[in-house]
């Protein structure tokens, strides 16, 4: 069910996904019905006919979900590139990737605060 997500996660972190969570995502897979099978058969593709290796792969992953801002997709990401040999200074220079583009993309919406002053 929705532990299935996090099955090979097994590092030590910090752990935003508990009991609730996880209790959550089982009622969330439930009422999703074959929308969440086909979900999990497109992850698996996408994992399976990956042109890039499972550590990049992961890396680009945390990258987005870091972006994103989402605490359970950083800490199944992040788990994941280490299992696949990430260093910690690959980890984090892909979070400050992450960051400079977020910021970036912070700054160019922003502008549009400026074009009422003209």
């Amino acid at each position: 069910m929705g532990s299935d997500i996090i099955s090979d996660c097994d590092l030590k972190m910090s752990n935003p996904i508990d009991d609730k969570h996880i209790e959550d995502s089982e009622k969330f897979v439930e009422a999703s019905g074959s929308i969440w099978e086909k979900y999990q058969e497109w992850q698996k593709e996408l994992a399976t006919e990956s042109v890039f290796d499972n550590k990049t792969r992961e890396l680009l992953m945390l990258a987005v979900s870091a972006g994103a801002q989402c605490p359970y997709c950083v800490h199944t990401h992040g788990q994941k590139a280490a299992k696949h040999g990430a260093s910690k200074e690959e980890i984090a220079h892909t979070v400050h990737l992450a960051s400079e583009v977020k910021a970036g993309a912070s700054m160019a919406y922003g502008l549009e605060a400026l074009e009422h002053l003209d």
